[in-house]
Order: C-alpha cells, then sequence, then structure tokens
C-alpha cells in the first residue's frame, strides 16, 4: 500500500483482501459507511452513517503506574467503530444489507496481515484485553498537564514529518484509534525502507510516531 493514495487498494478495501467476500457492487466505502438506514448506538454516540454491526465486546483497558489518565471508556469515539472489524468476533466483510462469510472473514490472528485486537493470544479471537496495547479513550490535553514527558497539541503541535496538527485527530480531545491511524489512507506517511503503512499519521523511522506526543529527549527531524 503506497501512503497517502486513498481508500481504494488499501488494506481497509475489503475486495481487495482474499478470503472475504466482495460486495455484490464493488462498493468499497459500503464496508463501513451507508447514504440510507445507518446504524446508531443507544448512547448516542456518533456514528457516520455507519453500516457494519459493532461490537458488543467489553474491554479490559492499559494501566500502569505511570499511566495519569482515565480510560475507563476504552472505545469512547471512533475506536469503537474501529473494533466493528478489529474485535475478532465479527466479520471485516459484513456489511449493512449482505451477509457476511462467516469466521472465515473474521480477523483472527495479531499478525499485521490479519490485524485483530484485543485478544488473550495470537490464536483466540474477541477475548476483550487491550491491556497490552497502547492505552485509547482518555483526555490527551488532561494527561498532557499532568505529565512533562507529553507535549501539549493546545499549540497546534503537527506530527513529526507531517502537516497534520496532533488536536485534529483527537476526538472531543479523547486519544482514540484514529489519533494514531488514517484509516482512509489520505494523510498518512510512509516508513522510509518498509512496506508496511499501517496508515500511520507519522513515519515509524527514528520512532518518529512515538516522539510526536512523547517528549523524550531531541525530536526526530522531519
Amino acid at each position: 500500500m503506497t501512503a497517502g493514495t486513498g481508500i481504494v487498494g488499501s488494506p481497509h478495501d475489503m475486495n481487495n483482501i482474499n478470503g472475504l467476500t466482495d460486495d455484490s457492487m464493488g462498493r468499497v466505502c459500503a464496508f463501513c459507511h451507508t447514504p440510507h438506514h445507518a446504524l446508531q448506538l443507544a448512547g448516542g454516540e456518533q456514528t457516520p452513517l455507519w453500516s457494519h454491526d459493532f461490537t458488543a465486546q467489553s474491554y479490559k483497558p492499559y494501566a500502569s503506574p505511570t499511566l495519569d489518565a482515565d480510560n475507563s471508556d476504552t472505545l469512547v469515539g471512533p475506536s469503537r467503530l474501529c473494533m466493528s472489524c478489529h474485535d475478532g468476533l465479527i466479520a471485516a466483510d459484513q456489511h449493512y444489507g449482505v451477509a457476511a462469510s462467516g469466521t472465515n472473514g473474521r480477523l483472527s490472528s495479531d499478525a499485521w496481515g490479519n490485524v485483530a485486537v484485543g485478544k488473550a493470544s495470537a490464536t483466540s479471537g474477541g477475548q476483550g484485553d487491550l491491556s497490552n496495547d497502547h492505552p485509547v479513550g482518555f483526555d490527551y490535553e488532561a494527561v498532557a498537564a499532568v505529565d512533562a514527558g507529553i507535549f501539549s497539541s493546545a499549540g497546534d503541535r503537527l506530527f513529526i514529518g507531517n502537516t497534520v496538527k496532533i488536536a485534529d485527530t483527537l476526538s472531543g480531545g479523547f486519544m482514540t484509534c484514529a489519533t494514531c491511524h488514517d484509516v482512509h489512507n489520505k494523510d498518512n506517511v510512509a516508513t522510509p525502507n518498509s512496506a508496511g503503512n499501517y496508515f500511520l499519521y507519522a513515519s515509524q523511522a527514528g520512532s518518529a510516531l512515538c516522539l510526536s506526543c512523547h517528549a523524550k529527549g531531541e525530536e526526530v527531524k522531519p
């Protein structure tokens, strides 16, 4: 996948993934979105014309003595939408009005090529364990205010090597999956000499992605 070239042909183009059932009309956006009869969450969260079943899994959040954050609602914002596919339970090719391919369409591996998140092991789906993943679902600025090791985004801070503002990737001020990942493959950047992209807003070279938020010595130059 080439960074910044859009959703068609990317890993989020379900028609482009072996083992999944293609959309009958060749649509790409339809696996997540629908112009009519969109699904909604009872809690009133924003669900942008959503066409994919919501995960019913509850998740154990990341915790450590150094985490100064309330992430009790781990899937706040778009993270809940991401886990519609990445929970290892709902088939990735399931979408409004179209039957899924069943267990064959589930993301059942923690390998990069078939990513399911929040599992107890690489072979068991739907365990609801995010304790070994980067924390999400917390107020970014509240953490930055009490942790000198986190850059504030209030000063229009950019991802290193990108023109995207960190503040613009937060959801109501909360860090979510979409804070690091540009799911539509539009404003992300590539890591030099690497086939891996993973929809990231900053390169992994020199840990530019990490150092965009974490103040750990001299920053990586763009």
